[in-house]
């Protein structure tokens, strides 16, 4: 059944590869400055958190539109691409911040350090030379960076707090690389993504995959045309798209199983993917 379905080529142009690095690494860098200026100027520890996140997810949305502007069709490279960029912006994020922390002015008194001021080239000496960021964090972490209930939070605790936060960091944008990176029908004889169209009309729900796929792959679309009539319930029925492009010698098709279930009172509908991309011959549909 598996030929039955698209199968990314795999193709990893150069200028996907380069461009989405670069300026990717650019982006994450933006993204640095604006998380750690977050943090400062909003020192909630547990606010913090969801700032963390949203800089991993900042990073991964950005590439994933690199990645559709230069046509990479290849997922590994894309998750790769993804952990090299989010690298460099958790390197970023601590030049930076431990470029502020050398020019704080203050104590902990409170949630963070009274005053700072950025300087270009402590971020520049700081970014260049990994090894004075180790013996900063390494004072930093004697002293602390910030405050739970007016203690400094240092040593053991502080090393964990950090670990969480590269964490965080790191695998969030690969996570949702991992599950947010579609690699949507291409087509090679046109080299463009295909566009998709949205087919009108409830179809019957899908109760089996394998049957309704098995059907559809031999030219057999009697199931797509027999819509469900309006008096039929439709607490469970399906819906269907068609990927295509000008010229491409075939359509792929998509089609999803929706349920109205009772929750708290209420009815919610529940969409799921039943079969995807399935190969199709031009026109078909």
């Amino acid at each position: 059944m598996e030929n039955l379905y698209y199968k990314p080529s795999g193709k990893a142009p150069a200028l996907a590869l380069i461009g989405s690095f670069v300026l990717g690494s650019i982006g994450a860098v933006v993204l640095a400055i604006i998380y750690i200026a977050l943090q400062w100027f909003i020192p909630i520890v547990y606010f913090n958190v969801f700032i963390t996140l949203g800089f991993g997810i900042g990073i991964f949305w950005m590439l994933n539109f690199c990645f559709k502007q230069w046509k990479l069709r290849n997922r590994g490279v894309a998750i790769l691409i993804t952990l090299l960029v989010a690298i460099v912006g958790f390197y970023a994020q601590w030049a930076l911040f431990v470029s502020l922390m050398y020019n704080a002015e203050g104590t902990m008194g409170g949630d963070t350090w009274v005053k700072s001021s950025f300087n270009l080239e402590g971020f520049k000496a700081f970014f260049l030379h990994p090894s004075f960021i180790w013996e900063a964090m390494q004072d930093l972490n004697e002293v602390g960076t910030f405050s739970l209930k007016k203690s400094p939070v240092s040593g053991g605790a502080l090393w964990a707090v950090w670990a969480i936060e590269m964490g965080i960091i790191l695998i969030t944008p690969i996570i949702s690389a991992l599950r947010g990176i579609t690699i949507y029908p291409f087509s090679e004889k046109d080299e463009v993504w295909m566009t998709k169209r949205a087919l009108p009309g409830r179809l019957k729900f899908v109760d089996d995959k394998e049957a309704v796929a098995s059907s559809l792959g031999n030219h057999d679309f009697a199931y797509v045309y027999d819509h469900l009539s309006e008096e039929e319930e439709h607490f469970s029925f399906a819906t269907a798209e068609v990927y295509e492009s000008d010229t491409d010698d075939h359509q792929y098709l998509t089609i999803y199983n929706h349920q109205f279930v009772e929750k708290k009172g209420k009815m919610e509908e529940k969409k799921d993917e039943v079969i995807e991309f399935l190969r199709i011959s031009r026109n078909s549909l």
